[in-house]
Protein backbone atom coordinates (compact mmCIF):
# COMPACT_ATOMS: atom_id res chain seq x y z
CA UNK A 1 0.00 0.00 0.00
CA UNK A 2 1.33 2.99 -0.94
CA UNK A 3 1.19 6.55 0.79
CA UNK A 4 -1.53 7.56 -0.78
CA UNK A 5 -3.51 4.78 -0.23
CA UNK A 6 -2.28 4.81 3.20
CA UNK A 7 -3.50 8.46 3.67
CA UNK A 8 -7.18 7.64 2.79
CA UNK A 9 -7.59 4.79 4.63
CA UNK A 10 -6.33 6.33 7.59
CA UNK A 11 -9.40 9.26 6.91
CA UNK A 12 -12.07 6.47 6.56
CA UNK A 13 -10.41 5.04 10.27
CA UNK A 14 -11.02 8.38 11.32
CA UNK A 15 -14.46 8.63 10.00
CA UNK A 16 -15.61 5.19 11.55
CA UNK A 17 -14.17 5.92 14.82
CA UNK A 18 -15.76 9.74 15.08
CA UNK A 19 -17.90 8.89 18.01
CA UNK A 20 -15.49 7.89 20.10
CA UNK A 21 -15.59 10.06 23.06
CA UNK A 22 -11.36 10.60 23.52
CA UNK A 23 -12.15 13.30 26.50
CA UNK A 24 -14.35 11.24 28.49
CA UNK A 25 -11.83 8.46 28.00
CA UNK A 26 -8.90 10.61 28.84
CA UNK A 27 -10.51 12.16 32.14
CA UNK A 28 -11.19 8.42 32.98
CA UNK A 29 -7.45 7.88 32.82
CA UNK A 30 -7.23 10.97 34.59
CA UNK A 31 -9.45 9.55 37.19
CA UNK A 32 -7.61 6.45 37.35
CA UNK A 33 -4.65 9.11 38.29
CA UNK A 34 -6.30 10.40 41.00
CA UNK A 35 -7.89 7.31 42.45
CA UNK A 36 -4.46 6.35 43.24
CA UNK A 37 -3.12 9.91 44.04
CA UNK A 38 -0.10 9.04 41.70
CA UNK A 39 2.43 12.25 40.74
CA UNK A 40 2.75 12.09 37.00
CA UNK A 41 5.40 14.09 35.31
CA UNK A 42 6.35 11.96 32.13
CA UNK A 43 3.89 9.42 30.80
CA UNK A 44 3.95 7.18 27.56
CA UNK A 45 1.35 6.54 25.31
CA UNK A 46 1.76 2.49 23.32
CA UNK A 47 -0.23 2.42 20.42
CA UNK A 48 -0.90 6.31 20.52
CA UNK A 49 -2.23 6.08 16.71
CA UNK A 50 -3.32 9.79 15.78
CA UNK A 51 -2.80 11.09 19.16
CA UNK A 52 -6.20 12.16 19.55
CA UNK A 53 -6.66 10.73 23.08
CA UNK A 54 -2.99 12.27 24.00
CA UNK A 55 -3.97 15.75 23.01
CA UNK A 56 -7.09 15.35 25.62
CA UNK A 57 -4.30 14.02 28.18
CA UNK A 58 -1.66 16.62 28.02
CA UNK A 59 -3.36 19.09 29.77
CA UNK A 60 -2.85 17.37 32.71
CA UNK A 61 0.23 15.90 32.34
CA UNK A 62 3.69 18.06 31.13
CA UNK A 63 5.26 15.89 29.23
CA UNK A 64 3.57 12.80 27.18
CA UNK A 65 5.38 10.63 24.66
CA UNK A 66 3.65 9.14 21.64
CA UNK A 67 4.34 6.15 20.27
CA UNK A 68 2.78 3.75 17.51
CA UNK A 69 3.92 0.90 15.98
CA UNK A 70 3.08 2.88 12.62
CA UNK A 71 4.62 6.08 11.79
CA UNK A 72 2.14 7.59 9.10
CA UNK A 73 -0.62 7.56 12.04
CA UNK A 74 1.89 9.64 14.35
CA UNK A 75 2.01 12.23 11.45
CA UNK A 76 -1.54 12.42 11.38
CA UNK A 77 -1.01 14.62 14.33
CA UNK A 78 0.05 18.19 13.64
CA UNK A 79 1.00 18.63 17.51
CA UNK A 80 4.96 19.71 16.45
CA UNK A 81 5.17 20.25 20.44
CA UNK A 82 4.19 16.81 21.49
CA UNK A 83 7.45 13.96 21.08
CA UNK A 84 6.48 10.98 18.74
CA UNK A 85 8.05 7.47 18.52
CA UNK A 86 7.43 5.07 15.68
CA UNK A 87 8.36 1.41 17.85
CA UNK A 88 7.35 -1.58 18.58
CA UNK A 89 5.58 -2.30 22.04
CA UNK A 90 7.09 -5.40 22.51
CA UNK A 91 10.74 -3.69 21.66
CA UNK A 92 10.46 0.08 23.53
CA UNK A 93 13.72 1.97 23.45
CA UNK A 94 13.34 4.70 25.98
CA UNK A 95 15.34 4.94 29.10
CA UNK A 96 13.63 3.78 32.52
CA UNK A 97 11.50 6.95 34.40
CA UNK A 98 7.47 6.79 33.21
CA UNK A 99 5.66 7.11 35.90
CA UNK A 100 2.81 6.71 33.96
CA UNK A 101 2.36 4.12 30.96
CA UNK A 102 -1.45 3.64 28.91
CA UNK A 103 -2.02 1.52 25.93
CA UNK A 104 -5.89 2.03 25.05
CA UNK A 105 -8.34 0.99 22.24
CA UNK A 106 -8.17 -2.84 22.93
CA UNK A 107 -4.74 -1.86 21.19
CA UNK A 108 -3.40 -5.38 23.55
CA UNK A 109 -5.78 -7.68 21.64
CA UNK A 110 -3.65 -7.23 18.75
CA UNK A 111 -0.70 -9.07 19.86
CA UNK A 112 -0.93 -12.41 18.38
CA UNK A 113 0.47 -14.61 21.54
CA UNK A 114 0.54 -14.94 25.43
CA UNK A 115 4.46 -14.51 24.50
CA UNK A 116 4.36 -10.96 23.07
CA UNK A 117 2.14 -9.99 26.12
CA UNK A 118 4.60 -10.63 28.24
CA UNK A 119 7.25 -9.34 26.27
CA UNK A 120 5.50 -5.82 26.27
CA UNK A 121 5.05 -6.39 30.14
CA UNK A 122 8.59 -7.14 30.45
CA UNK A 123 9.67 -4.09 28.51
CA UNK A 124 6.71 -2.06 30.03
CA UNK A 125 7.97 -2.46 33.61
CA UNK A 126 11.41 -1.55 33.03
CA UNK A 127 10.43 2.05 31.99
CA UNK A 128 8.26 2.45 35.00
CA UNK A 129 9.18 4.49 37.99
CA UNK A 130 9.11 2.77 41.18
CA UNK A 131 5.79 4.05 42.16
CA UNK A 132 4.67 4.39 38.57
CA UNK A 133 1.70 2.58 36.92
CA UNK A 134 0.93 0.72 33.61
CA UNK A 135 -2.98 0.55 32.48
CA UNK A 136 -4.26 -0.85 29.60
CA UNK A 137 -7.60 -1.98 28.23
CA UNK A 138 -8.71 -5.40 26.56
CA UNK A 139 -11.75 -6.85 25.19
CA UNK A 140 -13.04 -10.00 26.13
CA UNK A 141 -14.78 -12.46 24.27
CA UNK A 142 -18.68 -10.70 24.91
CA UNK A 143 -17.81 -7.59 23.69
CA UNK A 144 -16.84 -9.59 20.32
CA UNK A 145 -20.00 -11.91 20.31
CA UNK A 146 -22.54 -8.55 21.16
CA UNK A 147 -20.73 -6.11 18.77
CA UNK A 148 -19.51 -7.97 16.14
CA UNK A 149 -23.01 -7.84 13.87
CA UNK A 150 -22.54 -3.66 14.32
CA UNK A 151 -19.24 -3.51 12.47
CA UNK A 152 -20.54 -4.82 9.40
CA UNK A 153 -20.71 -1.39 7.53
CA UNK A 154 -20.36 0.74 4.00
CA UNK A 155 -20.83 4.13 2.99
CA UNK A 156 -19.01 6.81 1.27
CA UNK A 157 -16.83 9.84 2.95
CA UNK A 158 -15.48 12.62 1.16
CA UNK A 159 -15.60 10.60 -2.47
CA UNK A 160 -14.14 7.78 -0.94
CA UNK A 161 -16.15 4.53 -0.89
CA UNK A 162 -15.59 2.15 2.17
CA UNK A 163 -16.65 -1.34 3.42
CA UNK A 164 -16.10 -3.20 6.37
CA UNK A 165 -16.52 -6.35 7.37
CA UNK A 166 -16.11 -8.27 10.33
CA UNK A 167 -16.53 -11.26 12.05
CA UNK A 168 -15.32 -13.19 15.00
CA UNK A 169 -13.81 -16.94 14.66
CA UNK A 170 -15.27 -18.43 18.21
CA UNK A 171 -13.25 -21.54 17.91
CA UNK A 172 -9.85 -19.25 16.65
CA UNK A 173 -10.29 -16.88 19.47
CA UNK A 174 -10.13 -14.41 16.27
CA UNK A 175 -11.70 -11.32 15.71
CA UNK A 176 -11.13 -9.92 12.30
CA UNK A 177 -11.74 -6.69 10.56
CA UNK A 178 -11.17 -6.01 6.71
CA UNK A 179 -11.34 -2.87 5.40
CA UNK A 180 -11.40 -1.51 1.92
CA UNK A 181 -11.64 1.35 0.39
CA UNK A 182 -12.18 2.70 -3.07
CA UNK A 183 -11.15 5.93 -4.20
CA UNK A 184 -12.75 8.14 -7.23
CA UNK A 185 -10.12 7.15 -9.85
CA UNK A 186 -11.11 3.52 -9.33
CA UNK A 187 -8.14 2.40 -7.18
CA UNK A 188 -8.94 0.25 -4.52
CA UNK A 189 -6.81 -1.41 -1.37
CA UNK A 190 -7.71 -3.19 1.47
CA UNK A 191 -6.54 -3.87 4.81
CA UNK A 192 -6.94 -6.66 7.27
CA UNK A 193 -7.16 -6.34 11.09
CA UNK A 194 -6.65 -9.17 13.48
CA UNK A 195 -6.99 -9.35 17.15
CA UNK A 196 -6.73 -12.21 19.56
CA UNK A 197 -9.83 -12.66 22.07
CA UNK A 198 -8.03 -13.98 25.20
CA UNK A 199 -9.75 -15.33 28.29
CA UNK A 200 -9.59 -13.24 31.42
CA UNK A 201 -7.50 -15.83 33.34
CA UNK A 202 -5.03 -15.20 30.45
CA UNK A 203 -4.00 -11.91 31.50
CA UNK A 204 -3.50 -12.74 34.91
CA UNK A 205 -1.60 -15.94 33.88
CA UNK A 206 0.98 -13.90 31.94
CA UNK A 207 1.13 -11.14 34.30
CA UNK A 208 2.21 -13.88 37.09
CA UNK A 209 5.51 -14.24 34.96
CA UNK A 210 6.54 -11.00 34.91
CA UNK A 211 8.13 -7.78 37.55
CA UNK A 212 4.70 -6.59 37.68
CA UNK A 213 1.61 -7.00 39.65
CA UNK A 214 -2.58 -6.45 39.22
CA UNK A 215 -3.14 -3.65 41.70
CA UNK A 216 -7.01 -3.08 40.17
CA UNK A 217 -8.88 -4.28 37.00
CA UNK A 218 -12.23 -2.88 36.50
CA UNK A 219 -14.99 -3.23 34.32
CA UNK A 220 -14.35 -0.56 31.55
CA UNK A 221 -15.50 2.63 32.73
CA UNK A 222 -15.75 2.02 35.89
CA UNK A 223 -14.43 1.63 39.38
CA UNK A 224 -15.96 -2.11 40.00
CA UNK A 225 -14.63 -5.44 40.12
CA UNK A 226 -14.26 -6.70 36.71
CA UNK A 227 -14.96 -10.40 35.80
CA UNK A 228 -14.92 -12.47 32.79
CA UNK A 229 -18.47 -11.77 31.58
CA UNK A 230 -17.43 -8.31 31.15
CA UNK A 231 -17.32 -6.67 27.62
CA UNK A 232 -13.98 -4.75 28.11
CA UNK A 233 -11.60 -4.37 31.61
CA UNK A 234 -9.39 -1.94 32.67
CA UNK A 235 -5.96 -3.26 33.81
CA UNK A 236 -3.76 -1.28 36.09
CA UNK A 237 -0.27 -2.99 36.97
CA UNK A 238 2.25 -1.61 39.91
CA UNK A 239 6.16 -2.74 39.57
CA UNK A 240 7.42 -5.09 42.07
CA UNK A 241 10.56 -3.69 43.44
Amino acid sequence: MNKFQYTHLAQIYEHLMRKIDYRGWAEYLLDIIDYYELEVSTALELAAGNCKLTNYLLPQIPTIVASDLSYQMLQRDKNANLPKVACDMTRLPFKPGFDFILCSFDSVNYLPDKEAIRQFLIEAGKLLTPSGLLTFDVSLERNSIKNVKHLNRKGNYRGISYRQESKYLQQEAMHLNRFEIRLPDGTACEEVHEQKIYEFADYFEVIDGTNLYVSNCFDFFTFANANPKCERVQFILGKIE
